[in-house]
């Protein structure tokens, strides 16, 4: 089996190459990125409207018998979330690269993000696509474009709804955890907005890896899946967690918030039975993380 994979220098996308490397041979692995990648093949494209690709390129995409699409512009920070140039090339990267001429192609799995639901709780594949912001519109729009190039093609889409992923390499992105890891670190106090009463569902880097990986050898037709994390953590709760991690006492500074509250808690059954029977225990989650972005303890 042929695997490419799109995202390869991305947060997700990089652990996902290794886990394709472990599980498929990393002969049968494509890197599909701006820039070379070490570990396997690569087909390195440019800008042009069908990536400036030459014959050696279209060569292995001739081979290709499972795409697994996990590039895009995602947001750094809440401020980027409607970013109109970085959303709108979600959608023209997923149309170039639908058009590429692939013809083994039997399967596309496509990450996707929990940010196209409306607000729900708990949150389930069947709860309805409302998205708050460009991003999520424009992970939604590639969604129903991997869907309706599937059944034009007689190709199967499987649409995986990625959650709140934290461990090593989340220190890219200006979210709580890596910048509460780094103030923990330097015996700077850690702050938090509001009371931390909120509810977050973190799910491992690795066990998103292995699920999507798992993915590409599911053969039941079971339509969209949530790939998050099951057991939901208030904000609050989770300082405590990285404390223990770290080892070290943690000041809290609370800052008032008038944002509106919401909780993140997922019904993880559909993703239990087909992908990912065991997660990764938050705790140790947490102290790989603390490891990795604070130094060892």
């Amino acid at each position: 089996m042929k695997v490419l994979v799109t995202g390869v220098s991305g947060f997700i996308g990089a652990k996902l190459l290794a886990a394709a490397c472990a599980a498929f041979g990393a002969a049968n692995v494509i890197a599909f990125s701006s820039r070379p990648s070490a570990g396997c093949r690569g087909i390195v494209y440019g800008d042009g409207p069908a990536f400036s690709l030459g014959a050696a390129e279209l060569a292995m995409l001739a081979e290709v018998e499972v795409l697994l699409h996990a590039g895009a512009f995602t947001p750094k920070s809440g401020a980027e979330a409607n970013d109109l140039a970085g959303c709108n090339s979600n959608i023209d990267f997923t149309h170039r690269l639908l058009r590429l001429p692939m013809p083994a192609l039997g399967k596309v799995v496509y990450l996707s993000t929990l940010d196209v639901y409306a607000p729900a709780e708990p949150i389930t594949e069947a709860t309805p696509t409302l998205p708050a912001t460009l991003y999520g519109q424009s992970k939604l729009y590639c969604e129903k474009m991997v869907e309706s190039f599937g059944a034009a093609h007689a190709i199967r889409a499987q649409v995986l709804r990625i959650g709140h992923v934290y461990g090593p390499g989340e220190e890219k992105y200006a979210k709580f955890l890596p910048q509460a890891i780094r103030n923990i670190a330097a015996g700077k106090p850690v702050e938090l907005w509001g009371d931390g009463a909120e509810l977050r569902s973190f799910i491992y880097i690795d066990d998103v890896a292995a699920a999507v990986v798992k993915a590409v050898t599911l053969d039941a037709e079971v339509g969209v899946i949530n790939v998050v994390g099951g057991t939901p953590v208030s904000i609050r709760a989770l300082v405590t967690a990285l404390a223990a991690a770290s080892g070290k006492p943690v000041e809290i500074v609370q800052r008032e918030s008038h944002g509106a509250k919401r909780n993140y808690v997922f019904d993880t059954s559909k993703m239990r039975a087909h992908l990912l029977a065991h997660e990764t225990a938050l705790a140790d989650g947490l102290r790989k993380e603390y490891q990795h972005i604070g130094g060892a303890r």
